[in-house]
């Protein structure tokens, strides 16, 4: 196929495109004609912002009648300007013509599926990565609390109500960190210089050694935002191919405008959280000479979990540490080793066994 001559019209009128935009289908031949056709890039855009904008239309079905008016003013349409002195391969009237009866035609098929799937890029995205059923480990946040997962590497996620995730189930040091992410949530990433750790959030994908930072990336936004809390991350975006975009690094904000594929980046300074559901990103892990109880009310508040202890025992204990860019489990382990304490986990409950401070 030529696509040298195509113009938006023609994108949005091809059945392959459209399959490409809606479920991501021949990836591998729509990466290829890009980087044939480098100067196709924008009209590329823009006949997906179109199509994804189609799709947001509410099902209809036209009467017979109003089907062979809406022919009728097209036809017109089309007569009139053939018949205008311009000299153009394609007038303007017809390209809006096409892509209108595409648009119709293709929103009228979409919508009328029997079903809709209720996160369409998060599913798609795990379609493509083949990541079945029983090759993936799914944690989704049903409450209306904040939820902590410990993934196999060592890192952890703290879901918003609603937000999931996916990943890979492996063994070891063939764990491939890769996380996809539908919704919103706080990372927290173990560094591993030897392998990167990647999060798929519909169409930005982000890339990070070790850091920590929040993604909020739902289906039906037309933004997905992610804020840098520390370290440095590097993004692309899919589905025109996977060269990096932007590297945001610690205190700023990374904005993708779904519809076009563009990122912009700026300072955030404060981060602004949603006061209704608190996250850890908002709080200070840095204590100097703090009573135990006020350390561990810190952690319960920021990640949402439950920690078990003898109050009483540990009246007089009190701990100096810098644990900002650790993630949860990191920052129990390194307590509980100042304590010299016994750790037990098990989901978000954990359970802290000492033999008790002295002061002197």
């Amino acid at each position: 196929m030529d696509y040298s001559a195509y113009d938006t019209a023609d994108f949005v009128c091809d059945d392959s495109f459209v399959a490409w935009v809606k479920e991501g289908k021949d990836s591998a031949h729509w990466e290829q004609v890009i980087t044939q056709h480098p100067g196709k890039q924008e009209v590329m855009l823009q006949a997906r912002a179109i199509i994804l904008a189609a799709a947001q239309l509410p099902a209809f079905q036209l009467k017979e009648q109003e089907q062979l008016k809406m022919w009728n003013e097209i036809s017109n349409q089309i007569d009139t300007t053939a018949a205008a002195p311009v000299k153009k391969s394609r007038s303007i009237y017809w390209y809006w013509a096409a892509a209108a009866v595409c648009i119709m035609a293709g929103a009228a098929l979409w919508w009328m599926r029997p079903e809709k799937e209720p996160a369409v890029v998060y599913t798609r995205l795990l379609r493509e990565a083949k990541l079945e059923g029983n090759k993936r480990i799914e944690e989704v946040n049903e409450g209306k609390e904040l939820r902590t997962v410990k993934l196999p590497d060592g890192s952890s996620v703290v879901l918003q109500p609603g937000a999931r995730i996916s990943y890979p189930v492996c063994r070891g040091s063939n764990c491939k960190r890769e996380v996809y992410l539908s919704g919103a949530a706080f990372f927290e990433v173990s560094r591993n210089t030897l392998q990167p750790f990647i999060v798929y959030a519909n169409e930005m994908v982000i890339n990070v050694l070790g850091t920590s930072f929040r993604v909020k990336a739902y289906d039906a936004d037309s933004l997905v935002e992610v804020y840098v809390k520390t370290g440095k991350i590097a993004l692309s975006v899919q589905p025109l191919g996977t060269k990096v975009v932007s590297n945001v690094s610690a205190n700023q904000q990374a904005i993708l405008q779904r519809n076009t594929l563009v990122v912009s980046v700026q300072s955030s300074g404060q981060y602004q959280a949603d006061p209704q559901a608190p996250e850890p990103i908002t709080y200070s892990f840095v204590f100097n000479d703090a009573p135990v109880d006020s350390v561990m009310k810190t952690i319960e508040n920021a990640y949402g979990v439950h920690i078990h202890y003898d109050k009483a025992l540990l009246a007089d204990c009190r701990l100096t540490a810098s644990l900002t860019d650790e993630p949860l489990y990191e920052k129990i382990r390194l307590i509980c080793r100042a304590l010299e304490a016994e750790c037990i986990i098990e989901g978000n409950d954990i359970t802290l066994s000492a033999k008790g401070c002295h002061r002197y």
